[in-house]
């Protein structure tokens, strides 16, 4: 009997030991692999953000922001323009980079900078969009600011401005964003509308004279 008790306890305890391993050897693996568990999850995580920020928007050089303070005395609200390059100046902090943000990833940096560089101690920051424009200038019967809505278009954008007058050169249309100048000709969109181009915010369009 103590023969038997022994070989069973021998046994019992190589079960144990193989059991431990079994239990070990994944959880080295996660360790060590790492990545194959761990990217898996980032991935997920990342892939959530993402998929909560799509639809967000993007702030952009030239997009007038609204800015208000609360917590602090000396300054309530600005109403600031994204300059070219994609920066905002605020009280005590210089430029700002606002450009690729969404509102509310800029209030974090904001109340972020405010507090560690120790300028205020609490401080809560609220920015908003403010209406955002275009410009149409050149050979059209009304030309001026227009207020941009969703899903503008080129073509929609000149007939806000009530078309083109008799001495407009269709074949050259300018629209200058962010210092580039891109050319187009409307006769061709007009031909084909699915060549038409959406306007962004502080877009000017420019509808050249013809030559005769």
């Amino acid at each position: 009997m103590k023969n038997g008790n022994m070989l069973l306890l021998a046994g019992l305890a190589a079960v144990l030991v193989l059991g431990s391993g079994c239990v070990v050897q994944p959880v080295q693996g996660n360790a060590m692999g790492g990545s194959r568990s761990g990217d898996g999850v980032g991935t997920a995580a990342t892939g959530d953000a993402s998929a909560a920020s799509i639809g967000a928007y993007r702030l952009k050089p030239l997009d007038p922001l609204y800015i208000r303070f609360s917590g602090v005395q000396e300054q309530q609200v600005l109403e600031p323009v994204i300059d070219e390059n994609g920066e905002v100046s605020l009280l005590h902090l210089g430029p700002v980079k606002a450009s690729g943000l969404t509102t509310s990833e800029l209030e974090d940096r904001i109340e972020r900078l405010y507090i560690e560089r120790g300028i205020y101690k609490n401080v809560s920051v609220n920015v908003t969009m403010t209406a955002k424009v275009y410009y149409v200038q050149g050979e059209v019967n009304q030309p001026g600011q227009f207020q941009l809505s969703t899903g503008t278009t080129l073509m929609q954008a000149i007939a806000g401005a009530r078309g083109y007058t008799p001495f407009a050169n269709r074949k050259k249309v300018t629209v200058t964003r962010q210092g580039k100048i891109f050319t187009y000709n409307m006769k061709e969109l007009e031909r084909d509308p699915s060549l038409d181009v959406k306007i962004e915010a502080g877009d000017v369009i420019k509808v050249w004279q013809s030559v005769w």
